[in-house]
């Protein structure tokens, strides 16, 4: 997933580099070389969506999902990681160690300030599990 400016130019440049480099191949290794342009182009467009402000946050999802979701919440909210960071009082490199790792790592009580810093917030719902 490409989380910032720099990563979409970088993902541009790739990409231009693998269409290059396309012409050079042999014929058997075309076909992956197009399958990793592609799967860059469907991230470049994905991230363009999310400038667009055209992403919702869905409702009644796992907590691990909340947590794989707040970036693109960030991106579709036209705030960068230096404006998170800003507006938690943070390092833009703090964010993007979050980001790294699906905010996997961070407490419940950061990930609640950062969901503040996004306009959410949330209702957990504790659910038994079965026991096998």
């Amino acid at each position: 997933m490409i989380k910032s400016e720099q990563q979409k130019n970088k993902t541009i440049k790739m990409i231009a580099e693998l269409q290059e480099k396309k012409k050079t191949v042999h014929k058997s290794a075309i076909g992956s070389i197009e399958s990793l342009i592609g799967q860059l182009e469907s991230e470049l467009r994905e991230y363009e969506q999310l400038k667009k402000g055209e992403y919702t946050l869905p409702t009644n999802i796992t907590f691990v999902e909340l947590l794989k979701n707040i970036t693109k919440v960030r991106i579709s909210k036209g705030l960068s990681q230096q404006d998170l960071a800003n507006l938690l009082g943070i390092s833009k490199q703090q964010i993007n160690r979050y980001e790294e790792h699906d905010y996997q790592n961070v407490s419940i009580i950061k990930i609640n300030e950062i969901l503040i810093a996004l306009g959410l917030s949330i209702s957990l719902e504790i659910m038994k599990n079965k026991v096998a």
